[in-house]
């Protein structure tokens, strides 16, 4: 049987870390113990990480990044809150909005970029989150420095903006925002970023946000004791000084863009051009729903964007480029069997 390439769901078929893998394998040993003191550990070398005065004090950790989300809708919505997001976006923030039962407020993308003068539009006394995903899924289009800046200058003080940071490490547009700088600057804004991405540790589990100690300090008040384990929290503490693996990580997923973006266009496939770790196909001949059914049998897994109440398009997660060509050799297939090639 063929080997399925999983380019559905943004997983880094590098694989993980091999220094977490060996830390994990030596922390194993002491996995009847209790994470004691591995959580503050992960937290200074965060802080050392990210710089910028953001100390262990102002990070605080979760259960892959989602628990981080999850935390955050916690403190910050309740019955009657109104949080205003993009759509569309990340579906865990409306998912954890309607857990605490807050009311979504939705502001639609224009041209596939945020609509931040619509998000501030959207502002009622009710409003307490803003969720931002920078880069967006899964459109992969950012909002800039000067435009993150000039957004949060107008959020008023009631309200807290969370920036999702997961693709940040595949970012090669040098007007990304510079957060730590508006976290500096006293803006009401918390980061969130993830282990899953870069480092390969998806079934670890382990995310982080960080912000100013006054945004910060209540959603640690939410946090589960030993939310993650020894071995998740040994593992992302060595991945984040696998320098090689990092490197090589963001090498192929910014090579893998280009690949795509080239081998796409020669088949007359859409796309939009992507910060992130995939590409988004726009404008598609056929339904979104067969091409992904299509590619299933041949053996490759694509993400129909329905998830994202956005049907009609196709996301590809980028891989190894053995992974890209099957993409690419699947969609060809598919075109040539209904005359479209």
């Amino acid at each position: 049987m063929t080997e399925l390439v999983r380019l559905g769901s943004n997983e880094n078929l590098l694989g993980p870390s091999p220094l977490a893998l060996d830390a994990i394998r030596n922390a194993c040993a002491e996995a009847h113990l209790y994470p004691t003191d591995q959580d503050q550990i992960l937290k200074e070398k965060l802080s050392a990480a990210i710089g910028h005065g953001i100390s262990p004090d102002h990070i605080v950790l979760g259960n892959g990044s989602g628990d981080v989300l999850r935390m955050i809708a916690q403190t910050y919505v309740s019955p009657g809150s109104q949080v205003v997001l993009p759509t569309p976006t990340f579906s865990s923030y409306k998912r954890v909005t309607k857990l605490h039962g807050g009311d979504v407020i939705e502001v639609p993308l224009k041209d596939y970029q945020i609509d931040l003068p619509g998000l501030l539009s959207a502002i009622t006394p009710e409003t307490t989150l803003i969720f931002l995903c920078n880069p967006n899924n899964p459109t992969g289009q950012i909002v800039t420095h000067q435009q993150t800046e000039a957004f949060l200058a107008q959020v008023p003080d009631h309200v807290t903006v969370v920036v999702d940071e997961a693709y940040i490490d595949f970012v090669d547009d040098p007007a990304f925002p510079r957060m730590t700088e508006l976290i500096t600057a006293g803006y009401n804004v918390i980061v969130a970023r993830t282990f899953s991405k870069v480092y390969g540790l998806a079934s670890l589990r382990v995310g982080y946000g960080f912000g100013k100690l006054e945004s910060i300090a209540p959603v640690r008040d939410r946090r589960h004791s030993f939310e993650s384990g020894r071995m998740a929290y040994v593992g992302a503490a060595a991945a984040i000084n696998d320098e090689v693996h990092i490197v090589n990580t963001i090498d192929m997923v910014r090579n893998g863009r280009e690949y795509l973006y080239e081998a796409l266009s020669k088949i007359g496939l859409n796309y939009l051009r992507s910060q992130a770790f995939f590409v988004l196909l726009t404008d598609l001949p056929l339904d979104a729903q067969y091409i992904v059914d299509e590619a299933l049998e041949q053996g490759v897994i694509l993400r129909h964007t329905t998830v994202f109440d956005m049907p009609g398009y196709v996301r590809i997660s980028i891989g190894r480029l053995e992974d890209n060509r099957r993409a690419i050799e699947a969609l060809t297939n598919i075109l040539q069997a209904n005359d479209l090639i």
